[in-house]
């Protein structure tokens, strides 16, 4: 990806973050929520 001759204007400043469950899978698998977003 270049940089160089980006116009800032239309660039995003700001991100979403959707979670996707992985959390809810790894309890069902019996193991630590941290782990289903490894």
């Amino acid at each position: 990806m270049q940089i160089e001759g980006l116009d800032e204007k239309l660039l995003p400043r700001h991100v979403g973050i959707i979670m996707d469950g992985n959390g809810r899978w790894a309890r069902k698998q019996g193991k630590k929520r941290v782990l289903g977003h490894q």
